[in-house]
């Protein structure tokens, strides 16, 4: 079964590779690839008298004035993981190397400038891997997305979004993630409203987010789950940016703890980022309240951190960021104060899914070089500790890593890391992470140890 599997992601993805193949030569280099693939616009081309390459597939007209158009992408990704502890090695988590396949086409469909069809398979395996997949490992061919874009306003600063979607409220993806990194990226069902203007962005939506299931177009909304609010992005200045935004979870029969029950948790939170000079920043904080199994809710989480570029060869960029989420500092005072991040991006820390916002307190510096445009390298160090030693330790997104027991001790370890992605043309990229994680106090008295981890990834995009 697992052979058949491998030859059939390996046949995904050698077709994915023709297909970026054919679309490398072109007659004026496109603008790179977008995060959600749904952003893109290849609009522009209908002013061009002959299309050569790629621009053959991102833009066929389907009438005479070229208003009506579609167009075709796609991307195979493989992923190789090579762990020696899943879990800090806790619950018979075996050493493991294995394959993650992910093979996506889309068909982009504008029908004049005010209504748009948008839609994306996916098919997604993983090869050799010894434990039971994740959830994010494995689906069968299955909507990825598929969406229709209302647009009332011939300016265009009203959309209207109703369907299966991918999220990204801002550049950090921090608290709402497609969930890059993991096989299988995060989607929802549901309906978003824009008004975009040079001075404001304005967003509110009312979601649910994909349950995965394993067999081919069987995917289907969580009808337990409610994710709704508004977020609002306005530019201070050419350099500064400030977000506001108010989000509401609604979970039902979740379990923090040994406690199970609905949540009903609201977020409110504001971001600032910018740059000046050689200095760029970010900082982000939100705070949390609502009910949980007649609890009251009281949470907390946020990030603070910076850089500076030197004008050096290599550009070197010295960071340093400090990331923390509140941990429930007693199980029975009527408040849950474990911080829950919503839907982060899962390699905001590394790829591991070995650290968690919930209970957290983390401090990470790094050292980014770039030896050319198309190459990127960075070192870091993250020293990570409970936020209290009354609640669990977390994986991501979060998950507990074993009961609370009588240890409190809150340092769950460091963790030495490499990146280097090299983004060989708009088509290619390869990336390889190395992660050392040490096991402190906290998981050596739940007889964790050290964890080491490495990551290769070759994506191809059309």
């Amino acid at each position: 079964m697992a052979e058949r599997m491998g030859r059939r992601t390996l046949a995904a993805v050698a077709t994915g590779l023709a297909l970026a193949g054919g679309g490398a030569a072109q007659a004026a280099d496109p603008p790179p690839f977008k995060p959600i693939r749904s952003d893109e616009d290849y609009g522009y081309l209908k002013s061009r008298p002959v299309l050569e390459g790629g621009d053959r597939l991102r833009f066929l007209p389907l009438t005479e004035d070229g208003e009506t158009y579609l167009t075709l992408g796609g991307e195979t990704r493989l992923r190789v993981d090579s762990f020696d502890a899943p879990r800090f090695g806790l619950g018979g988590a075996q050493a493991d190397v294995y394959s993650l396949g992910r093979a996506l086409f889309s068909a982009d469909l504008h029908l004049g400038s005010r209504l748009r069809v948008y839609g994306e398979l996916g098919l997604h395996r993983d090869i050799g891997k010894k434990d039971p997949p994740a959830i994010s490992d494995r689906d069968g061919l299955d909507a990825q997305v598929a969406f229709v874009d209302l647009t009332p306003d011939a300016a265009r600063r009203w959309r209207l979004r109703l369907g299966r979607q991918e999220v990204s409220l801002n550049a950090t993806q921090r608290f709402v993630s497609v969930r890059e990194g993991p096989n299988i990226r995060q989607s929802f069902d549901g309906l978003r409203v824009t008004r975009q203007t040079p001075g404001l962005r304005l967003e509110a939506f009312y979601l649910r987010p994909i349950v995965i299931q394993t067999g081919a177009f069987d995917d289907s909304h969580n009808e337990n789950q409610r994710f709704y609010g508004v977020y609002a992005s306005r530019p201070l200045s050419k350099a500064v940016t400030l977000d506001l935004y108010a989000i509401e979870l609604d979970r039902n029969g979740v379990r923090f703890g040994a406690v199970r029950g609905d949540e009903r948790r609201t977020s409110l939170g504001a971001r600032l980022a910018g740059k000046r000079g050689a200095i760029d920043y970010e900082v982000e904080g939100m705070v949390q309240s609502g009910r949980f199994a007649g609890r009251d809710i009281r949470a907390w989480g946020g990030s603070l951190g910076g850089g500076y570029t030197l004008a050096r060869a290599w550009s070197p960029r010295l960071g340093l960021r400090l990331d923390a989420g509140s941990g429930d500092s007693d199980a029975s005072d009527g408040k849950l104060e474990t911080f829950n991040p919503l839907f982060p991006k899962g390699a905001y820390f590394n790829e591991t899914g070995l650290t968690s916002w919930s209970n957290l307190l983390a401090v990470r510096p790094s050292l980014g070089l770039a030896p050319r445009r198309d190459v990127s390298l960075e070192i870091s160090y993250l020293i990570r500790r409970r936020q209290t030693g009354d609640d669990a330790i977390y994986l991501q997104p979060s998950t507990p890593l074993a009961p609370i027991g009588a240890d409190r001790s809150r340092a769950v370890g460091d963790a030495a890391q490499f990146d280097a992605t090299w983004q060989v043309n708009r088509n290619f990229k390869l990336q390889a992470q190395l992660v050392h994680q040490s096991a402190g106090d906290a998981i050596q008295a739940v007889n964790g140890r050290a964890v080491d981890f490495g990551m290769l990834i070759a994506q191809f995009r059309f």
